[in-house]
């Protein structure tokens, strides 16, 4: 651990590059993003480019809308900065695209699952929901690629969501975003923030010590250095179960530590998750789902709600609740 960094010095440093009203690019034929290379051609196997758009003055925040011959359905691609790498990233941003969807509809219904791609040794990770909309089949995805993000929105009336899943396909294939990976990487060596009420209390500081250090280890024995320069390995369950468990363990390797009614609270509830065999279920549960599960891992969420209903949790570690106590970031991304 490098240094230890007040959160909310760092809250400043994760905003990301705000977006302006979009400017239509003028490109009669393929256009190449200027940063990444990634080209977006006038024609994407059937689909054809009915607009480019820019959406900051560097033409760093791009995006392209294509549509089927029969005008039944769009689909929207986009590159755009991520810039700082950290543990929470891909969370924190792709629970702002559905939260804005969700403003705009009124609320949506979505089906989530993390996603993965791989091409010449590298691997990117992303999260993708498909929903109804108006009467329309849509999907939403987003994969972590270094420093960059990839984006792709279809709303059709006449795709379902396997003929959604093999365009999306088709579109990572051309786009290769791995290699947006291998242009701009993310480093794999971390330093660790963490928030100044946790420095106040010695107890809670050990277990979250504890719990980063268990997080780091499974990364460190489980994920690949050329998986982790796409972005903090943050969508494995493992490692959120990894912290969890060293967050409990600290405690108890030094009962000599005192510490505040919350940090007590928190043992407390954790360690009644984790005796009664719901970790993974909680975990699954505060992050909406949205996790890479072993195959040989089930999920019982009904016996844990029926559980809950009798012990009631109100301990939160997942997207934007887990920051509030430490962050991972990884060290050159500024």
């Amino acid at each position: 651990m490098k240094r230890l960094l007040l959160l909310f010095a760092l809250t400043l440093l994760l905003g990301q590059l705000q977006a302006q009203s979009p400017k239509k690019i003028k490109a009669k034929g393929d256009y190449v993003h200027p940063a990444t290379k990634a080209v977006f051609p006038l024609q994407l196997g059937d689909y054809h480019r009915d607009g480019l758009y820019s959406y900051d003055k560097k033409k760093e925040n791009v995006g392209g809308v294509y549509e089927s011959a029969n005008k039944q359905t769009l689909l929207s691609v986009y590159v755009y900065p991520a810039r700082i790498g950290y543990d929470s990233r891909i969370h924190d941003e792709y629970s702002g695209l559905m939260q804005e969807l969700a403003n705009i509809h009124g609320g949506i219904h979505a089906t989530s699952n993390a996603v993965s791609y791989q091409n010449d040794g590298l691997k990117i990770n992303g999260l993708r929901s498909v929903f109804t909309l108006s009467g329309n089949n849509e999907s939403l995805t987003l994969y972590e690629c270094g420093k960059w993000w990839f984006k792709m929105r279809i709303t059709s009336s006449d795709l379902d969501t396997c003929q959604m899943s093999q365009l999306e396909q088709t579109v990572m294939d051309y786009f290769v975003p791995t290699n947006f990976v291998k242009n701009d990487p993310l480093s794999v060596k971390f330093d660790v923030h963490v928030a100044p009420a946790v420095i106040d209390d010695s107890l809670m500081l050990c277990c979250v010590l504890g719990a980063i250090f268990g997080e780091l280890q499974w990364v460190n024995d489980n994920v690949d250095s050329l998986e982790s320069v796409s972005g903090f390995p943050s969508l494995y369950i493992e490692a959120h179960m990894a912290a969890i468990e060293g967050f409990v363990k600290a405690e108890k390797d030094h009962p000599e530590l005192n510490g505040g009614e919350e940090i007590h609270h928190q043992l407390e509830q954790f360690n009644k998750i984790i005796e009664n065999g719901f970790l993974e279920e909680y975990l699954f549960d505060q992050y909406f789902g949205w996790l890479i599960i072993p195959k040989d891992m089930t999920i019982d969420s009904d016996a844990f709600f029926e559980w809950q209903m009798q012990n009631p949790i109100d301990v939160l570690m997942g997207v934007r609740a887990r920051e509030f106590m430490w962050i991972i970031e990884c060290a050159d991304s500024d």
